[in-house]
């Protein structure tokens, strides 16, 4: 029997021995940490994305932490899609702000920016624009005029886009920053750590600042900050990642090509489309199962009798957390959309190692899942 999961880091052997002898390197130089290998990512991750700055941190949760202590929200509110992971509302509460869920639109999971005008009000502060499984929201360059008429800044969470573009231009890049995430499941990873991009100056040196305690590069503490610094390891990793992120994705869209293809015939589903303008970068591949397909049941289905691990983007949806709906007081009936489709999505393997045998067998395996009863 095969066994298929959802996600899988992959490494050649030749970067295997690479990240060796770097590690080598950098362990008989003492610097374990906030040394060449993190000033060498950052510099060729704002290169590959046309960005002036880049400033690496330990996790994609801080990269958001670091950012929105930089717009200094005290009280006022952040528009957050609710289909996202919870770090994203999160760091809006950690950094004193309120966080104000907004529905998504069905046909791309993104947020809803017909939703976004209509919850902007004279407290609000930012928006986050989540780019939902690699694809960049296609209403990017609408909402960046909206934010930019209102005088909101826009924060991108593009830690499932590495590499994503619309007209050519890359994900982290439209708004006034973006933050990524290099989890292991990521498209790329550093095992743990994250990115920050942004063109703007101030905002780059003061996230460096934010992510070593709030001390300048004299050691003085001119702010509140915490650790959130990224350790030599980790940018080696990821460093070697970046390197092969191209061929990365070119192999993702060969297997959401194959999927696309062997999905048409299968009955039950639906397909998410991508725009042509768009290069998606498949951090997740998903599908839409009729009402009448219960998912939980399928995935248990696929992976005890099939050993094919799927997953599902964000449900329950962010504010149908337990603590979301105690403290802040949100319910089942806000989101419709997002309340209504995510339960239905599923998410086919997505990684390297996929091949067009492993696509028809989870095909098969899936159609017959869906025609049990």
């Amino acid at each position: 029997m095969l066994d298929i999961s959802v996600a899988f880091p992959y490494f050649s052997s030749d970067v295997i021995e690479a990240i060796l002898a770097d590690v080598a390197q950098m362990l008989r130089s003492g610097q374990l940490t906030d040394g060449p290998f993190c000033r060498e990512f950052e510099c060729e991750f704002a290169a590959y994305n046309n960005a002036r700055y880049a400033v690496a941190v330990n996790s994609g949760s801080a990269a958001l932490d670091v950012v929105l202590r930089h717009f200094e929200l005290q009280g006022r509110e952040v528009i957050v899609p609710t289909n996202t992971f919870v770090s994203t509302p999160n760091s809006v509460l950690f950094a004193g702000g309120k966080p104000v869920f907004v529905d998504i639109n069905p046909d791309t999971l993104c947020i809803d920016i017909e939703e976004v005008k209509r919850k902007t009000t004279p407290r609000t502060v930012g928006v986050i624009v989540v780019h939902i499984a690699g694809l960049i929201c296609p209403q990017i360059e609408e909402l960046r005029e909206f934010c930019q008429e209102k005088d909101l800044f826009l924060l991108e969470d593009s830690a499932h886009a590495h590499g994503a573009s619309l007209n050519g231009q890359k994900a982290g890049t439209f708004g006034d920053v973006g933050c990524f995430s290099f989890y292991p499941t990521k498209v790329m990873t550093s095992c743990e750590g994250g990115m920050i991009l942004t063109n703007d100056s101030e905002l780059a040196e003061r996230a460096r600042c934010i992510r070593s305690c709030g001390q300048d590069a004299n050691r003085q503490m001119v702010m509140l900050g915490d650790n959130w610094r990224l350790s030599e390891p980790a940018a080696i990793v990821g460093l070697h990642q970046l390197e092969h992120l191209d061929e990365f994705l070119q192999k993702r869209n060969q297997i959401a090509k194959g999927y696309e293809k062997a999905l048409e015939s299968v009955e039950g589903i639906s397909l998410f489309r991508t725009p042509p303008n768009i290069w998606h970068s498949y951090y997740k591949y998903p599908i839409r199962l009729t009402e009448r397909v219960d998912r939980k049941k399928a995935a248990m289905m696929l992976k005890e009798k099939f050993k094919i691990e799927t997953g599902h983007i964000y449900d329950p949806p962010c504010h149908l957390h337990p603590y979301y709906r105690e403290a802040h007081g949100t319910r089942m009936g806000d989101m419709p959309s997002a309340e209504r489709v995510l339960k239905q999505v599923m998410c086919l393997p997505m990684h390297y190692q996929i091949t067009q045998q492993n696509i028809q067998y989870i095909t098969e395996a899936l159609a017959h899942t869906i025609r049990t009863p």
